[in-house]
């Protein structure tokens, strides 16, 4: 498996990344990836003349959306590299470049992040940066769709009142969620998370806060929050298989979910074996059923005397216990690592096999034991997929933990809101 960056193939032989949108968004999509600049470099990042970069900022300004950083010390607007005669080059430095950044004070974003027994909240700034988070645990599945609606529109308005947030500076609300989404639509199909299906979150979210939620897989969140964090990660096509309470796949090209409704993958699903353990979808042999955490708990409780799982969900503490004990060398667990990785590697081979990505990034709490899977899941992938396909895809094991989630959701919003207020109009 290759783990290493400088090992991954050159993504520009199969895909482009041109420039899009409007020339008013491409000036911030640079500043939200890559930070404050000075004029000069915003001009040589979105390819636009300094003319055009200058009266672009000074209306980005006037509205607001953009302002003044501090001057970066070692950031001159005049640096040139000259000969001192001797052949070496020497430094010359002139005035502090004025660097331009987002707003922060422009307006807020909250994402929420919906799964088993936990509903989190973060809110975060025009720029980004997080300001409070909470964490509520619920049992979930105990909510009908009524009491869910009513219970993530109080987590949004408390983080609001929390942090003292006028309504009219609230930009956009992000809804990520475990299992199944229409993010067209606004409706949540299904989820393991909940006894409820087909639930309309969208319009009562609409009618209490004034804006229009965005909303995905917590596996696509997952995947914004990884290769946002790693920009060599986000060129090409990314699939992230994300390992926890479930098991997910998000996909994003060029740093941006690109497919479908909200690009997420029920790769968790796929069938292994027809007669293989219950899966919580109510079939049988998914790959889920041997590799997400209720999966391996449920069976290590069969012949390890282990404290219950509330809601059939074990906490995170109930993992780690898990995983110690497995460390210990139980070869009764080490069995059911063994049968995660062989399922793990199956995710992978059929992602390969059909997408053909640049890179698939593991992610999620799941693999924090990826090193008791490693074994099987390397041995089982050779196997799965050709030579050749697997050359072409570079693997990236990046155990992340809950908070991803609510951290991609945030980018996610901010991308929809700077293209509602930039991107239909010069």
């Amino acid at each position: 498996m290759k783990d290493p960056v400088d090992e991954q193939p050159e993504p520009s032989k199969r895909a482009l990344n041109p420039a899009r949108g409007s020339n008013r968004g491409r000036l911030v999509d640079v500043l939200r990836r890559q930070g404050p600049m000075p004029r000069v470099e915003l001009a040589r990042s979105t390819g636009l003349s300094f003319a055009a970069i200058s009266a672009i900022t000074s209306k980005l300004i006037a509205e607001e959306l953009l302002c003044e950083a501090e001057p970066d010390a070692v950031a001159w607007a005049d640096d040139a590299d000259e000969d001192d005669g001797d052949g070496l080059s020497v430094r010359r430095r002139g005035r502090p470049a004025v660097l331009l950044t987002l707003n922060p004070e422009f307006g807020r974003i909250v994402a929420v992040s919906l799964r088993m027994n936990l509903i989190e909240t973060l809110i975060a700034d025009f720029s980004g940066s997080g300001l409070a988070q909470s964490r509520l645990e619920i049992p979930t599945r105990a909510l009908d769709a009524s009491a869910l609606r009513a219970l993530v529109i109080a987590q949004i308005d408390a983080i609001l009142d929390a942090t003292a947030t006028p309504r009219h500076r609230l930009l956009g609300i992000g809804i990520a969620l475990q299992g199944i989404v229409n993010a067209d639509t606004g409706r949540h199909l299904w989820s393991p998370a909940l006894s409820a299906t087909d639930v309309d979150l969208a319009t009562p979210i609409r009618e209490a806060f004034g804006v229009e939620p965005v909303m995905a897989n917590d596996a696509v969140a997952v995947a914004l929050a990884l290769t946002a964090a790693e920009p060599a990660l986000a060129q090409g096509l990314s699939a992230s298989i994300v390992v926890g309470h479930g098991v997910g796949m998000g996909v994003v090209v060029d740093g941006e979910p690109r497919w479908g409704t909200d690009a997420g993958s029920e790769i968790g699903h796929v069938k292994l074996a027809p007669d293989g353990p219950q899966c919580r979808c109510g079939q049988r042999g998914c790959i889920e059923a041997y590799l997400a955490d209720y999966a391996l708990y449920r069976d290590a409780r069969t012949f390890l005397d282990l404290p219950p799982a509330a809601a059939q969900q074990p906490s995170e503490a109930q993992m780690t216990l898990l995983r110690e004990r497995a460390q210990g060398g139980d070869p009764r667990l080490e069995h059911l690592y063994q049968a995660a990785g062989r399922s793990l590697a199956g995710a992978v081979a059929a992602t390969i096999s059909v997408l053909r990505p640049h890179h698939i990034i593991l992610a999620g709490p799941g693999l924090q034991a990826f090193e008791m899977m490693r074994h099987a899941y390397e041995e089982r992938l050779e196997q799965a997929v050709l030579p050749w396909l697997l050359k072409s895809t570079a693997i990236y094991v990046r155990p992340s933990e809950s908070a991803a989630i609510v951290d991609g959701m945030v980018r996610r919003t901010l991308r929809v809101v700077d293209r509602n207020l930039l991107e239909t109009a010069e």
